[in-house]
């Protein structure tokens, strides 16, 4: 199959409005800016890359040379021009993928998924973690897996904070990442450029058994997803809040692949893969912080200078 290189594609062009809304709500959540500037100073970022590059068999041409080519492949049709590394986890029960790094990221797939999915399903959970990349998403994503530990680190220096981390910040995180999970669909969407794959790899990571890959129809997965009724916006606040805290977080499949079959059915992606670029060419400007004058560059989330969002 060919696939189509979507030349300067920009993130804007794939993502879902409720991602932009929840991360504008995230962003303006009492202590957001304490927390990314603690995340910066306790240098955790770095320990996740010691702990994965410590931990885990790193993909390359020599080592697995068909899924480094259809990771190289992604990152070319989603115009990705940073190649970040790659890293299988062990994992047998867990068919997907997560990153790690802002500036230098890692893409890490459970053995599981490189066992399970075909090599344009593997393209399809590949392109999610591009998207995630493209959009930015790592930061908060890297919060949200050590925000317990924060809010234990705040507990003895600040008053009340802990507790305001532990609830408010924890609820807008978590509904913030159920719609990043609608931009990187679209984005695994756009790497596999196959809605059957897409649907084939979702309806597996639904639970599908695999005695039943070469037996099950797909479109029962996809009657079923359209079918969803799911929440209205009001709703899905309180379901988070009272549903997904209490009994942890789970993967929303079915309501991922009707939010992924609206985009598809609206005609709106194929217009961005149909679509013509144009080619801009633009002069570097020198960009400095708004609150304490650092040089920053236009791909920074926060100031490494002072730590505030941008």
């Amino acid at each position: 199959m060919e696939f189509k290189t979507l030349h300067n594609l920009a993130p804007g062009e794939y993502e879902h409005p409720l991602d932009k809304k929840a991360l504008d709500a995230l962003q303006t959540t009492r202590g957001i800016d304490t927390v990314v500037r603690k995340f910066h100073e306790h240098g955790i970022e770095k320990i996740f890359t010691i702990q994965i590059t410590g931990s885990n068999i790193q993909v390359t041409p020599e080592s697995f040379p068909g899924l480094f080519d259809i990771f190289e492949k992604v990152c070319e049709v989603m115009y990705l021009t940073m190649k970040p590394e790659v890293y299988i986890y062990r994992s047998d029960d867990q068919l997907q993928g997560f990153t790690t790094g802002m500036e230098h990221p890692i893409v890490s797939l459970s053995n599981g998924s490189v066992e399970c999915f075909s090599e344009e399903e593997m393209m399809f959970i590949i392109g999610r973690e591009i998207g995630h990349i493209k959009s930015k998403h790592i930061l908060y994503y890297e919060i949200g897996a050590v925000l317990p530990l924060l809010s234990d680190v705040f507990s003895g220096v600040t008053l009340g904070l802990s507790s305001l981390i532990s609830m408010g910040l924890q609820i807008a995180l978590m509904n913030w990442k159920r719609m990043a999970e609608y931009t990187a669909d679209r984005a695994g969407l756009l790497a596999c450029q196959n809605v059957d794959a897409a649907t084939s790899a979702l309806t597996k990571i639904a639970g599908l058994p695999a005695t039943h890959y070469g037996t099950f129809n797909p479109n029962h997965f996809a009657k079923q997803a359209r079918q969803f009724k799911g929440f209205d916006t009001g709703n899905y606040n309180k379901a988070i809040k009272y549903i997904s805290l209490m009994f942890g977080e789970q993967q929303w499949v079915i309501d991922r692949a009707k939010e992924l079959y609206k985009w598809v059915d609206s005609g709106d992606y194929q217009r961005v893969v149909d679509r013509k670029t144009e080619f801009k060419y633009m002069v570097p400007k020198t960009l400095v912080c708004y609150n304490c004058g650092s040089k920053i560059s236009e791909n920074d989330i926060s100031c490494d200078g002072c730590g505030i969002l941008l």
